[in-house]
This record gives structure tokens, sequence and C-alpha cells, in this order.
């Protein structure tokens, strides 16, 4: 362990506890880079979490920035989602950023740190950034951006300091070929290298198929955060324009967040509550079970009104990892993923008659299923599994500014 590097990872996404649902995809990289590296993960606190632990060859602490009862600004459904849900949580973001930076001093101070990577360019980026500044000797800083921190967050301020932090890293990485022009356009004259990495998933042990298993003739399955860039609204009318022809079909929604309660309500307006069973978000074994078991994967994605959108959509990879077949919008993001009519079926944006057909089409014709999640298997394979992502991640994080592989890399998913 001494002779590895160090790597000091900060995100605001990382599950609380063994068999937590939050979103794993920082811990499952930061765990598989502990071959390479001595991984120290710094992650806000909440309630019920551990503050100090070591949990699968990682050192994971998690600052306190209120009291425990308090501790709500991040997790059950992201940072932006909690402040738009509850306007006292802006109470709490000085007292984020402070607990989140004395932190990091800390860990800077007792851990030769030799690479910093943060997740999200702000709140983690920007921390990471003033952490260092005026530094002299100081770690390599790389920050992964994932979507929300550059699409959303588009006021003149917060756009200043996505700048100033982009413009201090040593190298940035993006989720999607959708984020290369933003990213390029924050850095600047001198911009830092910049790769397309996205993050993976394990589709050699868990979202994998699984022909012991029946899948339902008529069952439709939505999972994400509830929130307004996931795009359900649309996806609720496109079943009431389905259920005369299709009176049998039923959609599952495996999620959570702010906006439950409304969907909830226009489902029961539109007059398909009885469609529509809500599960809230599930662990890895109940999800990958309904992967499995669903006729399709719909994914409504649209463009939130304060600018956010998907960076990447993981949740497609996952379902077609898992063979079932996949429908989403045509968001760029979506386009690293899904090749139209060979992996899967992309509609037009905020459109719920174009996603009803879609569906129609695909319900109607089980050989099409079959030929689009047999490529799409095979295209998710090539390009997001944690094996292949993770080498490119470490030869990211290992690599200096001054040596060759560190000049602009682009990969290509």
């Amino acid at each position: 362990m001494a002779s590895k590097p160090t790597l000091l990872v900060t995100t605001s996404t990382f599950p609380r506890w063994k068999g937590d649902s939050e979103p794993r995809f920082v811990y499952d990289l930061s765990r598989r880079l502990t071959e390479t590296f001595n991984v120290v993960v710094l992650a806000p606190h909440a309630a019920g979490a551990k503050v100090d632990e070591m949990w699968d060859g990682m050192h994971v602490y998690r600052y306190r920035y209120a009291p425990a009862a308090w501790e709500t600004l991040a997790y059950n459904g992201g940072i932006s989602a909690n402040l738009k849900q509850n306007r006292w949580n802006a109470l709490l973001l000085p007292l984020f950023f402070i607990g989140q930076w004395w932190a990091l001093r800390k860990l800077l101070k007792t851990y030769p740190v030799d690479t910093l990577h943060a997740h999200w360019l702000i709140p983690q980026g920007l921390v990471a950034a003033l952490a260092l500044w005026g530094k002299t000797t100081k770690p390599t800083l790389i920050c992964t951006s994932h979507g929300g921190d550059l699409f959303g967050l588009q006021d003149a301020i917060s756009t200043r300091l996505k700048c100033w932090v982009v413009q201090r890293c040593q190298a940035v990485t993006v989720v999607s070929h959708a984020m290369l022009a933003p990213i390029q356009a924050l850095a600047g004259a001198n911009p830092p290298p910049v790769s397309v990495i996205p993050m993976g998933t394990d589709l050699q042990q868990t979202f994998i198929p699984n022909p012991q298993v029946s899948r339902a003739a008529n069952q439709l399955l939505f999972v994400g955060r509830l929130v307004e860039k996931k795009g359900l609204p649309y996806l609720l009318h496109a079943l009431q324009q389905l259920l005369p022809t299709h009176p049998d079909l039923q959609l599952v929604v495996a999620g959570n967040g702010t906006a439950q309660a409304d969907l909830i309500q226009l489902g029961e307006s539109l007059g398909i509550g009885q469609h529509v069973t809500f599960v809230g978000r599930l662990e890895h074994a109940s999800l990958v079970r309904l992967y499995q078991t669903s006729t399709l994967a719909v994914f409504p994605f649209v463009q939130a009104k304060d600018g956010d959108m998907e960076g990447l959509g993981l949740v497609m990879v996952e379902a077609m990892g898992c063979g079932c077949p996949v429908i989403a919008s045509d968001l760029p993001a979506v386009r690293d993923v899904i090749r139209h009519g060979e992996s899967g079926c992309v509609v037009t944006t905020a459109d719920s008659a174009a996603l009803a057909t879609a569906i129609a089409s695909l319900l109607a014709d089980p050989t099409q299923r079959q030929t689009l999640s047999t490529q799409a298997l095979a295209t998710v394979r090539n390009g997001f599994d944690w094996e292949s992502v993770t080498q490119r991640y470490q030869h990211c994080l290992q690599s200096t500014p001054s040596q060759p592989s560190m000049t602009e890399i682009i990969h290509a998913n």
C-alpha cells in the first residue's frame, strides 16, 4: 500500500453504507482504482453514515457540515434537486462548502496526495481548487464533470466559477462527447487536456442477461431520479395514448426524487394510475431483475428549464447490459450509447406521440426487440464495462501534464 501513489477522491454522491441505493459509480470507480492507488475518499456526511471507515480497500471520510438531522443537502436526489425542493436548504450551502474545504485541507496535510480527483466542477472542483490555491507544492488536480454541473448552473456567477476551476485543473474528463464543446468553452486560451471517459457499469457479473428468466409481454420500465430532466411526464402521456390499444400495458417506475408527488398526481389525472407502479429507488439485485424481466426500458430525457440535461445516462447501459431493449430521447449524450435502429430506438425529445409510436412498434415486433437487444449488448460491453473504463481512468490519473500522454485525448466510446 505504501508503494502506491495516493489518490484523493472528492465527491458529493457516494453510498452512505453497504446496500445503500444512492448512485454508486464514484464508489465503483474508486474501488477499482485501489489496485493502482492508495485511495482516500471525501464525501458529505448524512444521518446514519460513519464519519471515518475503511471500505473495500478505501479510506472513506465523511465531513460534517451541520447536526446530523440537518445534513440534508446531498443525497436523495442530489444537491440541485434538494435545493429546488426546499429553499431553506440554501442556508446549508456555506456550511457545506466550509466543511468540505476544511476536511480537504486536513486530508492534504495527512496524506502524501499525488493526485486529487474531484467529481463535478461545482462544488467539489471549486473547493479543491480553493484548497490548493497558493500552495507551492500541490498534487495534480483532475476534475470530472458528469453533466448536471456543466449543463446546469448557467447563471453568470456559476459560469465564471466553472471557468476558474477548469483553468486550474491539470486535466479534465467528461462522460460524453456532448460535453466536449461546453467544457472547452470554459477553458479559455490555455485549456487543460480534455478526455471523454464515461462512467462504467459491471457488465460481467451484475447487469447481464438471464436466460432463465422470462420477459413480461407488456411491461415498460423507467429507471432514474424523479426530476425534470428525466422527462417522465412525457412517458405518462404516451402511456395514456397507448392504453386504448394495449389495455394490459403496465409501467414500473424505479427511482425517487423531488417530483414524485406531482408525477403520481399526473398519473391519476390522466386516468392511468392503476397502470403505473412507483417502486422507489432499488438496490442492484432488485433493479437487475426488473431490467431482465421488462419488455422495454424507456428513458424520455429532456433538457430542463435551467439548461440541465443528461451527461450520459448509465441507466441505458444497465438496461442494455441486461438484454432489455431501450427507447430514449434524442439528446446529444444519448448518441454515445445508442445507435438508432441498431442498438436501440431514439425518438424526438419532449414528444409523447413519438414516444407512443416507438413503444407500439416495438411491442408489436418481438423479432426487432431481440435484434436490438443483441446488438446493444455487444455495444455496451465494448465501451462501458468497468474493466475498460477503469484502465482509461488509470491512464489519465497516472499521467502528468509534462508527459505526451496528457496531450488532448478524446476517447471514442
